[in-house]
């Protein structure tokens, strides 16, 4: 029975050696190839019969990357790119075999695996990966574009009315809560649909877009400008009391007066009348603050156009 076993162990192994899907090599304490298996055949080309004996820089002398790796005297595990055709990625790993009882080296057992497909794989899923971020972001940018788009007004590039009338319920409700100031500075165009009918309506568009830019040039970092409809825009003010905001009103009256648009080789000027109302002077919510600023802004238009009204609580109701 000890003799069929012994006899059962050499066949076994050769039997293992061969069908195993990676390459194995033994190699002596002198680096010669001992023996090899049918995988290790096959990837170098030649029988392993001829490999016996043989100093692997003769028998893998095609794959450099592989040598250097093979020679290690530490058990190492590593990616290693084999060329040739087909080029190959492998797994190797190098298992140095050494004396139990002084550590010298007796020889090394090289193992390595094909794993091109799993690492083609895993490019693939990385390649794709790459594809989805980069569609996320695609769409990301669009959503980003589609809500700055639904609270712009296209022509001037100003906020609009939906975005003013958020903001106002959070300046307003922040103020209230601080006990801070907010003011309103609503103003509309003087006599725009006569400049529209004697111009045309595109001069009419090129200057709602030059006081969009000069409102965004000249107020505050921090206030909020909309275009409220039409020839109409407003000025949010946090922070602001009713004096400040009459003097900015002011300021943006005149500077804007003496202001020259030049279109179609035309030198046009403009004006705009203002209303001003302020939280907690003179309003107690959001909307009647919005609507004192309107009727003060009334009050200019009435008054002659051309002039900053700031809403006062005994003033008429219009």
């Amino acid at each position: 029975m000890k003799k069929q076993t012994e006899n059962l162990i050499p066949l076994a192994r050769d039997i293992v050696m061969d069908h195993i899907p990676q390459l194995v090599v033994v190699m002596d304490a002198h680096d010669l190839i001992i023996d090899a298996n049918e995988v290790a055949e096959s990837w170098a080309g030649i029988p392993k019969v001829e490999m016996i004996g043989k100093d692997p820089l003769q028998v893998f002398k095609e794959w450099p990357q592989f040598l250097n790796r093979m020679l290690v005297t530490e058990e190492t595990r590593e990616e290693v790119t084999l060329s040739g055709e087909p080029t190959r990625i492998v797994e190797l790993m190098v298992i140095p075999i050494k004396n139990k009882n002084d550590g010298t080296l007796n020889g090394r057992v090289v193992v390595a695996h094909d794993i091109t497909e799993r690492k083609q794989i895993e490019n693939d899923v990385t390649d794709m990966n790459e594809i989805l971020w980069g569609k996320i972001e695609e769409v990301e940018s669009l959503r980003a574009q589609l809500q700055e788009q639904a609270i712009r007004d296209p022509l001037t590039g100003l906020f609009n009315r939906r975005f003013f009338s958020e903001a106002l319920e959070k300046e307003f409700s922040k103020a209230a809560r601080e006990n801070s100031s907010l003011s309103v500075i609503l103003l509309d165009v003087d006599h725009f649909k006569k400049f529209n009918d004697t111009y045309g309506h595109k001069c009419g568009d090129f200057v709602l877009q030059s006081l969009a830019k000069f409102l965004n040039d000249n107020v505050r970092k921090g206030d909020i400008i909309c275009r409220f409809g039409g020839e109409e825009f407003v000025i949010l003010m946090p922070n602001a009391d009713t004096n400040a905001a009459q003097e900015r009103a002011e300021l943006l009256r005149k500077q804007f007066e003496k202001t020259l648009f030049e279109y179609d080789d035309k030198k046009l000027k403009c004006t705009f009348s203002a209303g001003v109302a302020s939280f907690p002077s003179h309003a107690s919510q959001s909307e009647l603050l919005l609507s004192r600023a309107d009727q003060a802004l009334y009050h200019s238009k009435a008054n002659g156009r051309n002039y900053v009204t700031v809403y006062t609580l005994n003033a008429p109701q219009v």
